[in-house]
């Protein structure tokens, strides 16, 4: 038996969607991605990234994968660099990366 056609829907019920021109996994990633544009154009952030890969090694040294943060960027008013997550569902993966990203970097991911 074949499975029927239609709309594919995420798991945990993210809807796609296309904000300019690039196609995020979720609305509230696009809408964060929007936010910060605006905040980009009147100077109060800068060097806005998206996905940005963080690699992550074991205590022997060796790459064991990587955590890819939603945002990064220089806020200019808190004088530093922000690494940004738009969440919606908290996997025990993404903790796991989250503390995993805090003890090898140093760097706490900010939850949006």
């Amino acid at each position: 038996m074949a499975w029927p056609r239609g709309p594919r829907r995420h798991k945990y019920g993210a809807v796609a969607t296309d904000v300019e021109g690039i196609r995020f996994p979720s609305r509230r990633e696009a809408a964060r991605w929007q936010a910060l544009r605006i905040l980009e154009r009147a100077g109060r952030v800068c060097t806005l990234e998206r996905q940005v890969r963080i690699p992550l090694h074991a205590p022997g040294g060796g790459l064991v994968g990587h955590y890819v943060a939603d945002f990064r960027y220089y806020d200019v008013e808190l004088g530093r660099t922000v690494v940004e997550d738009a969440k919606g569902v908290k996997t025990d993966v993404y903790q796991w990366k989250k503390r995993h990203v805090l003890a090898e970097h140093g760097i706490s991911i900010q939850e949006v």
